[in-house]
């Protein structure tokens, strides 16, 4: 099964959806970066229609005076974020769960000064298909009844972000980079097919 995975994957991220996008030349620059194995997209904290720093306030952060210029997101297992800040924190048990579907999902948002300073790659968007690249985002947030996204216990990694309660829940298909790719896809952005690991997401995305 594993094999048949990784083959299915290679086959499916070369096959591209959106295939006529092209970036706006003056539009909003949006990133995905990668800490080699999990992709996250970065937004501008303010632009014309938002400002995600009225849902992420700096005090929502372990140790963060005010917001920054730029707000990653990023979707996962929670209990995956919780428990592995490095890879060599991974548990059998862990990956089990994360794997099956049992555990809940949720948001890792990060403040950052320069999204030029990771490993990823820029894309332009045109107002509305930023727009809707932010009505995803939000959507996939948990909400208490007065719509406020629900701050989780866990400790962030950094002084600059923490997690929030999300939607849905991780699986083999629904992974952290799925994630991502389907964010870009309903943006009109060029992307796989299927995206579980973030090669398949920079593969498309180097084709722009």
């Amino acid at each position: 099964i594993p094999a048949a995975y990784v083959v299915v994957a290679l086959v499916l991220a070369l096959v591209p959806l959106n295939a006529d996008f092209r970036p706006s030349a003056d539009g909003i620059a949006v990133y995905v970066r990668t800490n080699g194995v999990h992709a996250e997209l970065v937004l501008p904290t303010q632009s014309a229609d938002i400002d995600w720093s009225s849902d992420h306030p700096a005090s929502d952060m372990r140790a963060l005076a005010a917001p920054m210029r730029w707000i990653a997101f990023g979707w996962g297992d929670a209990a995956f974020f919780a428990s592995t800040p490095t890879w060599s924190d991974l548990k059998v048990g862990t990956a089990f769960v994360a794997l099956t579907g049992l555990g809940e999902g949720a948001m890792h948002v990060e403040y950052i000064a320069n999204p030029g300073s990771y490993a990823g790659r820029e894309v332009r968007l045109s107002p509305a298909q930023y727009a809707r690249l932010v009505a995803y985002v939000r959507d996939s947030f948990a909400r208490t009844a007065a719509g406020r996204p629900i701050r989780l216990g866990a400790p962030g990694y950094f002084d600059t972000d923490a997690f929030y309660a999300a939607k849905p829940r991780y699986t083999f298909w629904m992974t952290s980079n799925e994630w991502v790719r389907r964010g870009l896809t309903v943006a009109g952005v060029r992307t796989p097919v299927w995206a579980p690991f973030d090669s398949a997401l920079f593969f498309q995305l180097r084709s722009l």
